[in-house]
Formats: structure tokens, C-alpha cells, sequence
């Protein structure tokens, strides 16, 4: 039984016990969870007064190091239990999730617990940070984003022509709400993000499909659309496609923005998906500039939960984003900027991207190991696997489910009647471990023998 000794400690008995509990908890000598004796019981073993006891149970509950439990006692807090459950979602799928598709967290804690003290010593971006801007937010966040924009895609970018956005996702819904009208058509790739079909549908846009293959969009199809739909904008993405994981070729860059210039469409770039270093291209923006809105985030580079990205547009549109952005949420979150901006300049989002390109790599290596025969292109977080017959992206879905096993159906990715292929997205970022990607994987290949 615990019996602190508190001779020769100055001030009243009942801080002095407590200071000696406390010294006992902090050292982990008391494990969480455990009962404190009973007060009678100490007081006794001590030679004071139940009363100098209970006040000084009062004072570690105060500390927030014990806690009373009615007919119990008095235990030691256990403050992990506590957070788990504070943060814990409130709904959680069992099971493996071989279908979100999030970046791998490798040491962002450590950048996060970083930024933080630097921001707790600096009084001055403190105030910054906790005020109130317009749409066009802090001209250090936006230089800060400007050279990290330059270094990363080697050209120069007026400042002028970016916009933060609260992720890929709010960006893509202010360039729709901006720059187009209930009942216009969008064209988009046949198969793509699904979220881009909700935000369509919701604002009551016409969506329609365009052709793609391994190679990424059709300039054919694209072409033919362009000249029967004569829509506002093209949606697509080159860099990586989603679901599919092609990559557009050059050529087709080319033809692409060709055609839409001839018909007067602006492109919508989407590029937030993680594209490993040794596949990324020059984006779109940078050839056709005065067509092209980008949308980028760090949702996927850094930390899903970060919810911050951005738009570089052309100037003669940014009147009219910036009036979508008010609308939406007045202007981005600048705490959330700041911590962004603090990583940029300190080269921990360079850390991060070459540490989930690594784990990233050895996870492409479980998968040729299960599926060797299936061939891939961009080896980034998503695997595009075809299913032989009879079986169809949601059926096979439906039948992973039974064995804990979450997947993509392609029936999720198709605008409106465009030709669904038998296949599945398997998101190999979205295990914790490498085991478990790896149990997974197995699952998938069995249940395909099994059902075929």
C-alpha cells in the first residue's frame, strides 16, 4: 500500500500529501487505474487527520490526477482511456478499409507538436492567426505558398492567382458554384472522383461522361462532346486518374487543351491525389494557364484531417471565386494556413512526402507479391483490379464485406450511364499496417477463386 512520506515538507499537511502523491504519479510508480488507500486507512499510517486526507484527495482530483468513483474510492486517472474515448469516431467500420483512400501517417505528430510550440512562442502571429481577413487572407501565407508552388512545379506564379480552400473538395464546389449555372454541362471523365458527380448533382449541373482508357481522357470523344454539349468546363485528372490510375499522356495534354480552347471550355485540373516524385508531371496549369483552374490540397500529401488546399486560377476569374468562397465560409481558416505554411518552410512536407513514398513502395511490393499478374500504372494509393466473369464491382464488393474486407465497386465512379467495367478500387494506403494490407490482399485473391 502506498504511504508517501512527507516529513520535511513545508506548508500544510494536506499539500504536502498531495505534492507526494502527485511526484508518485508523475514518476509512473502508480500505474492508471490504481486505487489510492483508503483515507481512514492512510491517515492512520500517517498520523493525520482523516480531514488532512480528504483535502488532499481533493487537491490531486483538482490536478486532474485522481478521480472518485461513488462506493469505490479514489483511483489514478487514467488519462489515455480518456482520450481514446473523447476521440473516438463516432461511427468506426469494422473490419479492414481497403477502400478510403488517406495519406499514411508516418511522423506528422512530430511536425504537428513542432509547429505548435514554435506558434506558442510568438505572440505576434498568435494575434494574427485568431482575427478576422478577407477572402484574400495573410500575405505571408500566400508568398509562403507561392515559392513552395514555384520550387515544386518550376514556374513563376503571381500570388494574385491563388486561392486557400478548406481541401480539394470545397475548392472544386466553389469553381462549379463561380463559373457555371444550374442546368449547364460539365463534361468529366467516364469513371471519376464520386464526389464530383454529388457536387454536380446537388447543384444541379448537367454532368456527362467522357471516354477513358489506359491512357486517360479521349480527345476524340472529348472533342465530339465539346461540339454537341458546348459545356462550361471540363473536369479531370491527368496527373493520376481516379479510380482508374492512368496517367495522361503528353500527347493527349496537348490535344486536350487544344480542343478546349477551340470550344471556349475551362479545364478543371484536379491534382490531390498522392502521385509518387518519380511520376509526377508538369501540371496543366502550367501549359495553359489562362484556361486552367488547379485544385490542389494536402489532404493526401500530409494529413487527411488537415482539410486545406488551394485553387490557382487565372486573375480574371478571381473576383468571382473569391465571391463563392464568402458565400461558402468567408475566408479559410488562418491557424490552419499558418501550421501549413510553418512545414512548407521548414521542409517537413518534403520529409513526409519522401517518407510515404518509401512505405508507400513497400506496400506496391505486398501487392506484386499477391497479384503478380496485375499490372499497374502510377504506383500511387489506389490499384485498379479488373474482375474476370461473372462478377461485378458491387457484387464482389457485397461479398468481401462478409469477411471484413472494404472495397471501392467501379459502380461508385460512373457518371450517369457510362459503361461500368467489372472491377474494384483497392486503396493500399488504407491498412494501419503492412500485415494487415497484406490479409487483406489475400482475402481479395481468394474470394476471386472462390466466386469464379
Amino acid at each position: 500500500m502506498l504511504v508517501p512520506d512527507i516529513s520535511g515538507r513545508s506548508g500544510p499537511k494536506f499539500m504536502a500529501l498531495a505534492d507526494a502523491i502527485a511526484e508518485v504519479i508523475e514518476s509512473g510508480e502508480l500505474e492508471p487505474d490504481t486505487k489510492l488507500p483508503p483515507q481512514r486507512i492512510l491517515s492512520y499510517r500517517l498520523g493525520v487527520t482523516v480531514g488532512t486526507v480528504t483535502r488532499a484527495y481533493q487537491e490531486l482530483e483538482q490536478r486532474g490526477l485522481t478521480e472518485p468513483k461513488v462506493g469505490s474510492g479514489t483511483y489514478v486517472r487514467n488519462r489515455e482511456t480518456e482520450l481514446n474515448h473523447f476521440y473516438h469516431p463516432v461511427l468506426e467500420e469494422k473490419g479492414i478499409d481497403l477502400a478510403r483512400c488517406r495519406p499514411l501517417l508516418v511522423s506528422q505528430p512530430k511536425f504537428l507538436a513542432n509547429a505548435l510550440k514554435e506558434l506558442s512562442h510568438e505572440e505576434i502571429a498568435q494575434a494574427a492567426v485568431l482575427d478576422y481577413y478577407s477572402a484574400d487572407g495573410i500575405q505571408g501565407h500566400n508568398e509562403t505558398l507561392r515559392q513552395w508552388l514555384m520550387t515544386k512545379f518550376n514556374i513563376d506564379i503571381d500570388a494574385r492567382r491563388l486561392v486557400w480552400t478548406h481541401g480539394g473538395q470545397h475548392g472544386i464546389s466553389l469553381i462549379i458554384q463561380a463559373l457555371s449555372r444550374p442546368k449547364d454541362t460539365i463534361l468529366a471523365e467516364g469513371l471519376c472522383y464520386p464526389e464530383f458527380i454529388y457536387a454536380c448533382q446537388q447543384s444541379e449541373r448537367k454532368l456527362v461522361p467522357v471516354k477513358v482508357d489506359e491512357h486517360g481522357l479521349d480527345p476524340e470523344d472529348l472533342a465530339l462532346h465539346c461540339k454537341r454539349h458546348r459545356p462550361k468546363l471540363l473536369y479531370l485528372t491527368p496527373g493520376i486518374q481516379n479510380p482508374t490510375g492512368a496517367q495522361l499522356t503528353d500527347s493527349r495534354r496537348l490535344k486536350i487543351i487544344e480542343i478546349c480552347r477551340r470550344y471556349n471550355v475551362l479545364i478543371i485540373e484536379d491534382d490531390v491525389l498522392y502521385c509518387p516524385p518519380s511520376h509526377r508531371k508538369s501540371p496543366l496549369v502550367a501549359i495553359a494557364p489562362d484556361i486552367t483552374l488547379y485544385v490542389g490540397s494536402f489532404s493526401k500529401y500530409f494529413a487527411g484531417g488537415l482539410r486545406l488546399g488551394f485553387i490557382i486560377l487565372p486573375l480574371s476569374f478571381k473576383e468571382l471565386l473569391q465571391r463563392a468562397l464568402r458565400a461558402s465560409c468567408m475566408y479559410v481558416s488562418p491557424l490552419i494556413i499558418d501550421l501549413l505554411c510553418r512545414w512548407l518552410s521548414s521542409g517537413a512536407m518534403q520529409s513526409v512526402d519522401e517518407e510515404i513514398a518509401m512505405e508507400l513502395s513497400a506496400r506496391h511490393r505486398i501487392w506484386e507479391a499477391v497479384f503478380p499478374e496485375v499490372q499497374i500504372g502510377v504506383p500511387g494509393y489506389n490499384v485498379w483490379l479488373r474482375l474476370p466473369e461473372p462478377l461485378t464491382g458491387y457484387n464482389f464488393n457485397q461479398s468481401l464485406l462478409k469477411y471484413g474486407v472494404r472495397v471501392r465497386e467501379a459502380e461508385m465512379f460512373a457518371v450517369g450511364r457510362y459503361e461500368v467495367p467489372a472491377a474494384v478500387r483497392i486503396s493500399l494506403a488504407g491498412p494501419l499496417s503492412r500485415p494487415q494490407l497484406q490479409s487483406a490482399l489475400e482475402t481479395v485473391r481468394e474470394q476471386i477463386a472462390r466466386l469464379t
